[in-house]
């Protein structure tokens, strides 16, 4: 992991707590020095630490890539976007389903 990845708060988050448990949550506060970050865990292999603020090292943590939403989601969205009459919106959504639909199939 060693990353030099600047954090910010509410990034989303993966790695490892100084004992080797697994972790994902967002950042809650970059501690001074900025080589602590202070996480909030929703999902870790040890059940005890979920719902709980820990301070992490910076370097034993990477951010978590954006997924784009799912199928059900995008047609939400789309509806929303039919609803306001944002054309431009409706499009790209259109164009992001359209590939999701495609990649699955």
């Amino acid at each position: 992991m060693g990353n030099k990845v600047q954090f910010h708060v509410g990034d989303w988050v993966q790695g490892e707590t100084w004992d080797k448990q697994r972790i994902y949550g967002y950042v809650i506060k970059i501690e001074n020095p900025e080589d602590i970050t202070k996480v909030y865990i929703v999902e870790s292999v040890n059940k005890e630490l979920e719902g709980r603020m820990i301070r992490v090292l910076s370097k034993s943590l990477q951010l978590v890539p954006e997924q784009a939403p799912a199928e059900a989601a995008l047609e939400q969205l789309i509806d929303i976007a039919l609803l306001t009459k944002d054309e431009e919106w409706f499009g790209q959504l259109l164009k992001q389903l359209k590939e999701l639909r495609t990649q699955y199939s």
